[in-house]
């Protein structure tokens, strides 16, 4: 399938599934970060940046260059080849100014093609900790080069497009037609004008299932801890819902050939930030770390281990044979095999939970697209407030100082959104 032509994000009002999060979060930092709004986020040469955020991003553009039927590329090299591009900086071409952090890159001429010159994270940073870009460099060569050897026994489908981004019109239930609304960015060039209001957002990949040849959406996710109750959540998942029912409606909208072709399902490929590699070792020189969340050795590693002490060793070092927990960390690494560093879960909805889905968003869409609506903080002490990144200008604005210059002054307007 053929890459559709959207509109583009200034020819509609965009709705993003994070939006519709953070409208229900709090309405002054969904007011402060929103592409409808005024799309702020923190500057990187002040404030750094969030590395987990950032580390998943780059592994999202490995995973979508290695699953891109154009393309086909080697995940490790993609994964390289986007950290060096972020960290060291470079002559880029145009896809990636959305992607880096400079915010003045310099035009670099080029033969017979547009670049520019970009700094990276290392010039940017104010406090750039090299030996830790150093650990996530290693890391995502070791999670992509495992991801490779997991895909060729596990991946039962073929992609149809990889970071596909949709734009389906919502639709206005009162009066029986798409919804439209007057745009209010000011960076917009229809400022004051009326426009379709749209449903965006992007999905990692389009997959076809070996065999059923069915339809469905590929989400990747990257972790410091798999979640046990993970099939719970996902019952639930506003994002996967949405997917869902974007999809199908964008066939319809598009007349694209497999409109009325329902989407059977949104695997859930969450990748644990780990690797397979040898036991830690305690500080007595034999007994092994049993730490799950910290220590990412395999079965056959830990095994390979314990017969190099040997039969006689063995028994003088373990007396007894292993203690109620080492056992219990053996039989859990037995049984857990692979997915203690990748899980993919399925997760399905029905015909009447995506029409719910299309109702809801008109809802929350109106609210949020309201005139009169009401900008407040909602304050809580649980960690997304504690560490919202606009805190210091939501303080400031209460206690009556200048918020307005400390967002002039750290924030910057949101590229890739």
């Amino acid at each position: 399938m053929s890459e559709l032509i959207i509109p583009d994000k200034y020819d509609v009002i965009p709705i993003h599934n994070s939006d519709r999060g953070s409208f229900k979060r709090c309405r002054q930092y969904w007011y402060w970060n929103s592409p409808a709004r005024t799309n702020l986020n923190l500057r990187a040469d002040v404030h750094g940046i969030s590395l987990p955020l950032w580390f998943g991003t780059g592994i999202h553009y490995a995973l979508e260059q290695n699953y891109n039927p154009g393309i086909r590329r080697d995940p490790v090299e993609a994964w390289k080849t986007w950290f060096d591009v972020q960290w060291r900086g470079g002559i880029v071409t145009e896809e990636w100014l959305p992607l880096v952090y400079d915010l003045k890159p310099k035009p670099s001429p080029q033969a017979n093609i547009a670049s520019w010159q970009v700094r990276g994270l290392e010039d940017i940073l104010p406090d750039p900790d090299h030996n830790q870009f150093d650990e996530l460099f290693e890391l995502g060569i070791e999670m992509m080069t495992f991801y490779k050897r997991y895909a060729e026994v596990n991946d039962d489908f073929d992609v149809v497009l990889a970071e596909h981004t949709f734009s389906i019109p919502v639709w206005d239930y009162k009066n029986d037609c798409t919804l439209t609304a007057v745009d209010i960015r000011e960076d917009s060039p229809n400022y004051g004008k009326k426009l379709e209001v749209h449903a965006r957002g992007r999905i990692d990949a389009l997959k076809r299932r070996v065999g059923t040849e069915k339809l469905g959406i590929i989400d990747h996710k990257t972790t410091a801890k798999i979640e046990e109750n993970l099939p719970v959540i996902l019952e639930t998942d506003e994002q996967c819902t949405s997917y869902l029912y974007a999809l199908e409606v964008e066939a319809h909208y598009y007349d694209l050939p497999h409109k009325g072709e329902p989407m059977e399902e949104v695997l859930y490929n969450v990748l644990r930030k780990a690797y397979p590699k040898p036991p830690t070792i305690l500080k007595d020189g034999y007994h092994f770390s049993i730490n799950r969340t910290e220590e990412s050795t395999t079965y056959e590693m830990l095994m390979d281990y314990l017969s190099s002490f040997g039969e006689t060793q063995q028994a003088m070092l373990w007396p007894r044979g292993l203690s109620e927990k080492e056992q219990a960390y053996v039989d859990y690494l037995r049984d857990v095999g692979d997915d203690q560093f990748i899980v993919r879960y399925p997760t399905r909805r029905n015909t009447a939970q995506l029409a719910n889905a299309g109702y809801r968003l008109y809802l929350e869409t109106m609210d949020m697209l309201d005139p009169d609506v009401r900008i407040y903080p909602n304050m809580r002490n649980d960690w997304k407030c504690l560490n919202c990144q606009f805190r210091a200008p939501c303080i400031a604005k209460m206690t009556g100082d200048d918020y307005e210059q400390l967002i002039a002054d750290n924030y910057t307007t949101a590229r890739d959104r």
